[in-house]
């Protein structure tokens, strides 16, 4: 029986121009870091792949699971399969034991590399190499200019990514998974590593963090706290060290199902709001507008906790409106339908009131 290789497909990328028809993927095998590319440009003779691929296409650019009759795991297979040989090649599998592997998030960020291609010639797929010194990915392009960074030494700290480690149940999945859970301290500390994606996104929601751990919300409530910024050797903001919320892949959104009114039961939806009300409440008396309330940016830990999470600004359709967003007024219209959300079948929602309700702090 042929065991299937093992690797992951971390994401791919598509123009939204109709003269682009190019896609990119990038996988991960044994801790090392494949780029590919697709383009109809290596099609020679070939039309009735060409006429699969541009299909295919379609399926990547809708971000859809399924279109038509067409799923992405289609797509996927279609494109990867070829290199599977290459994958197994250039990634064996480390010599040591799988309890054994230590890979930090200098490893993860900054991989081996591998640069590769897809030629359809006569309709048979021909996967190449291309020689590559620089990798086509940076982790991030945002920095700080030295006013902020000064500033943040007073109140937080800077981490080497070479001196944090990846945490999974299964030592082997940090060889093919993208971090969440990190050890730092010696592996004594555990975090969530949050990517920096944006020098607006994290500086906002570093000066909301800020006034934060200033008036020792982040103690007393269910609200993050920051352990530290990570940056690379050139300067660099890779990303946050955040509280590590047990269970923080399951968010408000999908623990309520409308029709299952005791599932969770009602004294545990209570204490959510209670907690939730508690803490905006504190950061609208520290001067701090939380902004894009939504049930995803609401993280229940496994003792029934709910955390707010994502100070970085922005609004979400459906939750606040554009002309209120980031505003105590915002917060509270966000914060009525989250309660609709979490007890669908009332219609008085008591947290109109702004925050003046009931309340929940950590005890």
């Amino acid at each position: 029986m042929t065991v299937a290789l093992r690797y992951e497909i971390e994401h791919h990328i598509t123009s939204t121009r109709d003269d682009d028809h190019d896609a990119r993927f990038t996988v991960r095998r044994n801790g090392k870091a494949f780029y590919i590319k697709v383009s109809p440009s290596q099609f020679v003779n070939s039309p009735v792949m060409m006429k699969k691929y541009l299909s295919y296409l379609e399926v990547l650019r809708s971000g859809e699971e399924v279109l038509g009759d067409i799923y992405d795991t289609d797509v996927y297979e279609w494109v990867i399969a070829p290199f599977e040989p290459l994958f197994a090649e250039l990634a064996p599998s480390p010599s040591c034991l799988p309890e054994d592997i230590r890979i930090t998030l200098q490893d993860h960020l900054f991989p081996e590399f591998f640069v590769l291609a897809l030629d359809i010639v006569d309709e048979k797929p021909y996967p190449r190499r291309i020689a590559a010194t620089e990798s086509p990915h940076r982790p991030s392009f945002v920095r700080f200019d030295d006013d902020f960074l000064d500033d943040l030494e007073t109140w937080t700290a800077f981490y080497d990514p070479a001196g944090i480690t990846l945490s999974f149940k299964d030592p082997e999945d940090a060889l093919f998974k993208p971090p969440n859970k990190v050890l730092i301290d010696n592996r004594q500390t555990e975090c969530f590593f949050k990517p920096c994606n944006s020098s607006v996104q994290i500086q906002q929601e570093l000066k909301a963090y800020k006034i934060i751990h200033a008036a020792g919300l982040d103690s007393q409530l269910y609200i993050c706290h920051v352990y530290g910024v990570v940056m690379d050797d050139s300067g660099f903001i890779l990303g946050l060290l955040l509280t590590y919320i047990d269970n923080g892949d399951c968010p408000l959104s999908t623990r309520i199902h409308p029709d299952e009114p005791d599932d969770p039961p009602p004294v545990v939806r209570e204490r959510w709001l209670g907690q939730l009300d508690a803490a905006l409440a504190g950061l609208h008396k520290a001067g701090v507008v939380w902004g894009d309330v939504k049930a995803e940016n609401v993280l229940i830990d496994r003792d029934n906790n709910a955390w707010i999470t994502d100070f970085g600004g922005g609004y979400t359709e459906g939750w606040v409106d554009k002309e209120i967003a980031g505003t105590v007024e915002g917060d509270w219209v966000g914060m009525a339908k989250l309660k609709k959300f979490i007890f669908p079948t009332k219609r008085d929602t008591g947290l109109e009131s702004q925050g003046e309700g009931h309340g929940t702090s950590k005890s």
